[in-house]
């Protein structure tokens, strides 16, 4: 019972984590205080209902804050992202099981990797969704309709990366993206009204915290892929 408590609150927090990401791209940090503070009751509650290892529980989270805040600090992702993983690690000192769940593995027993491993396999099904997305529309332009899509050059959506740009009168390409400065949107509603360009590449920025909630849903049904697509190869 008190999993089913602690996945429910948990997934409540991920879920108004990314809809503050979605919206603004920001996610305070009172909302990760929020979240553990109602977990560490919870923790003491499961401690004494269902003991676990308190020497796991603070390996668990000294090797998961390291390895979160390197990927911070290398870039691969943002601060909300690793604080997710971190507040993660501290609500789940034990990898959380009921019924039958996780159906495969519960990896190296800790949820929160398991959840940061699950969210990078997740990540790559934004590629079959663009895909499918610019088949329907008639922009099958490799590579870019794999990791992009045309919109109009006068009107860019928010929080979206340029894969074409407007640089001495031309349009140019690349397939690393460049996030729009107002001068290069500027350039693009010119040359649009000129007629140099009608449509441009971009690719959605789309939080990581997206993918972090996918993971933990993976990670509580199912388990961990990585470890199960490892078993399967060796």
């Amino acid at each position: 019972m008190i999993a089913l408590i602690k996945i429910a609150v948990a997934l409540v927090f991920l879920l108004e984590a990314c809809k503050m990401d979605l919206k603004e791209r920001r996610v305070p940090n009172r909302l990760w205080k929020l979240m553990l503070l109602v977990f560490l009751p919870l923790d003491i509650i499961e401690y004494y209902l269902q003991p676990f290892s308190l020497t796991f529980a603070l390996f668990q989270f000294a090797f998961v804050a390291a390895f979160c805040y390197a990927l911070y600090y290398l870039g691969l992702y943002g601060g909300a992202d690793a604080k997710a993983i971190m507040c993660l690690a501290i609500a789940f000192p034990a990898y959380p099981s009921f019924f039958v769940f996780p159906l495969l593995n519960e990896g190296l027993g800790m949820l929160a990797f398991t959840t940061l491993a699950n969210s990078v396999l997740a990540a790559p099904f934004l590629v079959a969704v663009l895909l499918v997305r610019n088949a329907l529309s008639g922009n099958l332009e490799f590579p870019y309709c794999l990791i992009g899509y045309k919109v109009d050059a006068r009107a860019v959506p928010r929080f979206h990366n340029l894969l074409e740009y407007v640089e001495g009168g031309e349009v140019k390409r690349r397939l690393r993206s460049i996030e729009p400065t107002e001068e290069m949107l500027d350039k693009l509603r010119k040359a649009a009204d000129k007629g140099i360009v009608k449509k441009v590449w971009v690719t959605p920025g789309l939080p990581f915290l997206c993918f972090i909630t996918v993971g933990f849903v993976i990670a509580v049904l199912v388990g961990d892929l990585m470890v199960w697509l490892f078993s399967c190869w060796f």
